[in-house]
């Protein structure tokens, strides 16, 4: 993905996030928590669906530790997006199958993900179970893992 992209997958981010199950308040001040910038771009792999001007689903990936996956090396799904005129279509599973699909050639042991409350149902639906944090106190409450 190149930086001039930002913009269109930032909005398309935004767009997601305004459609989840929270108080405006609250998704006004995650959202920009939650978009990429040109610094993500050298830590992230970044990828969409649809035209670079009009992206459908948006899917990052980032390395992670042994404090968060149990074998190494491991990927965590650092978001799934949809454009939410789109949701409930597949595009959130063929991202996800893209990931893994990339994750397997890389000789990826695990894929971790810190769910949204509301997308605990999706991503319980294509095969992640819940992972079991060592200090529950400071764990995020919905944490999956997915053994490939």
């Amino acid at each position: 993905m190149q930086p001039s992209q930002l913009l269109a997958v930032n909005g398309l981010i935004l767009r997601a996030i305004d459609g989840w199950d929270l108080p405006p308040r609250v998704k006004r001040l995650a959202g920009p928590s939650h978009c990429y910038d040109e610094v993500d771009l050298t830590t992230m792999d970044i990828r969409y669906l649809g035209t670079s001007a009009k992206p459908t689903g948006v899917v990052a990936l980032e390395t992670v530790g042994v404090e968060e996956a149990p074998e190494q090396p491991a990927w965590r799904i650092h978001g799934i997006y949809v454009n939410p005129e789109a949701q409930g279509q597949g595009f959130g599973a063929q991202l996800l199958r893209d990931a893994q699909r990339r994750a397997r050639a890389e000789g990826v042991a695990y894929l971790t993900v810190r769910a949204q409350k509301d997308a605990v149902g999706f991503f319980s639906a294509q095969g992640f179970t819940p992972l079991v944090t060592t200090n529950p106190e400071l764990a995020y409450p919905h944490q999956f893992l997915l053994r490939l």
